[in-house]
């Protein structure tokens, strides 16, 4: 197996970029999810499969070594804000899928005002815990012959590569064109060597309706249409990929070598 594509989010529930390296710390992928937004009066960070035209987001860090005290940049179609992530000194305890996570609300900020624009409703940007504000582990993991037997099932005519980001994966392996699909979901307990890295597989992820969402443009899928019910009508209940813990940090590059330790 090699890596096909690896992908990284800066801005929870935001468009996940596929990168040509990433790095694996002992908290997960290196600048995932440092950001969310917030419902502050409420608070609950915002989730994707209740506000989709998060995914028409693009955000990006301006030096990745540097991480948000570099500064970031947001893009939403009414424009671009460009600056450095602020803190405003105080900690917020919020709800993200029935959990508390203890976040860092930024100063307000053009970033903060374009996105409540898009959104159509007021957000608070927040700092986050390094794996905080992800659904399962850290780390996803998928492979090819599970994106295309999940294309297939939903007769989706889009290039592969958009239905791998629907699943928003860390590490898409390619398995060969003969491959089996699923079979990441039995390496769970096992060590798999992934480029520098070594991760863990958990268990296997279960999909919302997120994945229905074109991950650029953020349109759902007509009714009684899409991945989410391809995936029902495949399988007992409606999980792809693994999602897994980092064993050994390191670097993970396109079209490394990976391999189950």
């Amino acid at each position: 197996m090699h890596v096909h594509r690896v992908g990284v989010a800066l801005l929870k529930g935001a468009t996940h970029p596929s990168v040509r390296t990433l790095r694996l710390d002992a908290d997960g992928p290196v600048g995932d999810r440092l950001l969310c937004a917030l419902d502050a009066d409420r608070r609950t960070v915002l989730r994707t499969v209740a506000h989709p035209r998060l995914l028409t987001v693009h955000a990006d860090l301006l030096d990745q070594r540097l991480g948000l005290a570099g500064g970031w940049t947001l893009r939403t179609a009414a424009g671009t804000a460009t600056g450095a992530a602020e803190l405003d000194g105080t900690t917020l305890d919020v709800d993200y899928w029935g959990r508390r996570v203890t976040v860092r609300p930024l100063r307000a900020s053009a970033h903060a005002a374009l996105l409540s624009a898009h959104l159509g409703r007021d957000v608070v940007l927040a700092a986050a815990p390094p794996g905080g504000i992800v659904y399962g582990a850290a780390v996803s993991v998928v492979t090819r012959a599970t994106v295309r037997a999940l294309a297939d099932a939903a007769g989706l005519a889009e290039p592969e590569e958009t239905t791998a980001a629907r699943l928003r994966a860390t590490v898409v392996l390619d398995d060969g064109p003969d491959a089996a699909p699923f079979t990441e979901e039995s390496w769970a307990g096992r060590e798999l060597v992934v480029g520098g890295a070594r991760i863990r597989p958990l268990a296997p992820i279960v999909r919302c309706r997120v994945i229905d969402h074109h991950p650029v443009t953020g349109g759902a899928a007509p009714t009684g249409r899409g991945l989410l019910r391809a995936l029902g009508a495949l399988r007992d209940r409606p999980v792809a990929g693994t999602d897994a813990v980092v064993t050994q940090p390191g670097a993970v590059t396109v079209g490394d070598d990976a391999r189950l330790a």
